[in-house]
């Protein structure tokens, strides 16, 4: 394995059902839609098998818009800016892992369905936390920022190709694959390059629409008919 890789390929799987439960608008009492999401919580950390890669790559400020990282040119102004004056950066793929997905498919209840792009949603989201702590144990760093393309508009979703460019043929090992739509398999993967910086940046922080809430993540990735199942269960969380 290149030295300037980390390859996270063992992730210690753990689902807060109280979180998860508030998040799909469980409401308290409702027992027979919790152990319902417990015992599928139990299946998937089974089952999962999520991982997560990074690559170490030199970085040139090019312009005002354009960065290169390692052989690839990336354009947008605002990555160039909060790369300024640092000399590495580091793409990175995190992915629940065909495992899970594919036993996502099997589940033919609506409901579970929905339980389960949840409990997919935790597998990528502890890759990828497990992939940051990793890197900056390694490298010595306090703290990193992500970049996500297509996540903003100043961030092209096309520029996905030039990332996978970057890792190959590391996405391949993660069994990652990129759709010519541009959004990957499987579907609960995050692609973006860390970087190292003082304060915390998070794409959500330029978003002009409304700043989400813990439970309301789980809501872009459902379709209608999904969102509305959630409805129908009960109301969002109350304190």
């Amino acid at each position: 394995m290149d030295q300037n890789v980390i390859l996270v390929e063992t992730v210690p799987l753990e689902f807060d059902l109280e979180s998860l439960g508030c998040r799909l608008r469980i409401r308290p009492g409702q027992t027979k839609f919790m152990d319902r999401l417990s015992r599928l919580a139990e299946e998937a950390a089974r089952v999962a098998r999520p991982k997560a890669v990074a690559r170490l790559c030199g970085l040139t400020i090019l312009d005002e818009e354009k960065v290169q990282v390692g052989e690839v040119t990336f354009s947008s102004p605002l990555l160039r800016q909060k790369m300024d004056g640092l000399g590495r950066a580091f793409p990175y793929l995190a992915s629940e892992g065909t495992e899970l997905a594919d036993w996502s498919l099997s589940l033919s209840s609506s409901l579970e369905q929905v339980f389960a792009s949840a409990l997919r949603e935790v597998a990528v989201q502890q890759a990828e936390n497990l992939l940051e702590r990793t890197l900056l144990e390694r490298y010595g760093i306090a703290q990193v920022s992500a970049m996500n393309p297509g996540s903003l508009k100043v961030w092209s979703l096309e520029e996905q190709v030039l990332l996978f460019e970057l890792l190959a043929p590391l996405p391949e090992k993660l069994g990652v694959t990129l759709l010519p739509s541009l959004m990957m398999r499987p579907e609960y993967s995050v692609s973006g390059v860390f970087f190292q910086t003082d304060s915390k940046f998070y794409n959500c922080q330029l978003c002009q629409k409304r700043v989400p809430q813990p439970q309301d993540s789980l809501f872009g990735h459902l379709r209608v008919g999904q969102a509305m199942l959630l409805k129908r269960i009960g109301g969002p969380c109350r304190d």
